[in-house]
């Protein structure tokens, strides 16, 4: 057997490039012929991946292919037509309504990747999506043998040492409320930033709000909630813009997270509520997409965004110690379950019975 997992991109610290390298070691470990192909790649990953180009002069038609699709490439065409035992993971689109006002490139974008995922429907000898939000989307366009196998990463990887020095640049009196996740319309930090900015106003000043993940995707976006921070007069000190950090800088913000709060709009797994779920950071998160569904129980959600209500709820996570260790408690059974669905050998089991 030879799996080869298709991108169209590997970035560094990417979830579904992560879930792809660890489904690839895996099936290493089973002593399985595995690659990952990709059209482009960061420098520093340039040793986990083999080009596209490359692979299109060398194409392996005994191997079981497979494309990870979130976003529209010339994978597509290559998979209607390529022969062979094709697999598709799908990891959900943004709806292009969120990028309107901050990038029109971006509104096509998601728009031609609705158009390519449609093209594909008839492509592949099993769907997996990894969740069943996103595999509801894949049933109504009409894809056939859908199944749902969650976003799985190497949680021992998050036993990593922390980067001690950034832990101690916020360590301090102060709470810290965190957010993972692009910097992107459909996630609202906006509406972060307003929870924030009552919860210094009106129930205590020692709180800080620190969002990790990369600023440069849509600048617009960013300087428009750099902008709304500044109106609320909001310092450097109360939100804190990490950009695209280090992994070891990742598990400090972790490690300094006292809550997690999530507004988002859309998600198609979230990849950061089981990560927090691992460090026992117990969440706050809006009812969207499949929040509810990765959750699974281990938070509090919330269905309508009333920024006095919500700090109410971080206020509630953050002083009501009984409250705080009943929800750990849910995120080590939440965690547990995770490991066993996502074992990658049932992932295996599903490919090998195509």
């Amino acid at each position: 057997m030879i799996v080869e997992q298709f991108l169209p991109t590997l970035h560094y610290g990417d979830a579904v490039g992560n879930s792809a390298l660890s489904f690839h070691r895996f099936l290493e470990t089973k002593g399985i012929e595995s690659r990952i192909v990709s059209i482009t790649c960061d420098e520093c990953m340039k040793d986990n991946t083999f080009p596209f180009a490359a692979y299109k002069e060398t194409i392996n038609p005994n191997s079981l292919k497979i494309l990870h699709f979130a976003v529209p490439s010339e994978l597509t065409d290559f998979f209607l037509t390529v022969p062979g035992k094709k697999a598709l993971i799908y990891h959900n689109i943004t709806p292009s309504h969120f990028f309107v006002d901050y990038s029109d490139h971006l509104v096509q974008l998601t728009q031609e990747g609705r158009i390519h995922l449609e093209r594909l429907k008839n492509s592949f000898d099993i769907s997996i999506a990894d969740s069943n939000y996103n595999a509801e989307e894949l049933r109504n366009l009409d894809f056939k043998n859908v199944n749902v196998f969650p976003l799985a990463i190497n949680l021992a990887d998050y036993d990593a040492p922390h980067s001690l020095a950034y832990y101690n640049l916020m360590k301090d009196e102060r709470k810290n409320i965190i957010f993972v996740g692009r910097i992107s319309p459909n996630k609202k930090i906006e509406d972060l930033i307003r929870v924030l900015y009552f919860y210094k106003k009106h129930l205590s000043p020692s709180i800080r709000l620190i969002v990790a993940g990369n600023t440069k995707t849509l600048p617009n976006y960013f300087y428009a909630v750099k902008d709304l921070a500044l109106r609320f007069r909001l310092a450097p000190e109360d939100i804190v813009f990490t950009g695209h950090i280090p992994f070891e800088e990742l598990l400090s913000v972790y490690r300094l997270g006292d809550v997690f709060l999530s507004m988002s709009e859309h998600e198609g797994f979230c990849l950061p509520l089981i990560e927090s779920s691992y460090f026992r950071v117990p969440i706050v998160a809006f009812d969207a997409g499949a929040v509810s569904e990765t959750l699974d129980g281990s938070g509090m959600l919330f269905k309508e965004k009333k920024s006095d209500a919500v700090a109410g709820l971080v206020e509630g996570v953050l002083e009501d110690v009984p409250l705080r260790e009943k929800l750990k408690s849910l995120q080590a059974g939440r965690i547990e379950k995770y490991r066993k669905d996502s074992d990658p050998g049932k992932l295996l089991a599903l490919l090998k019975d195509m």
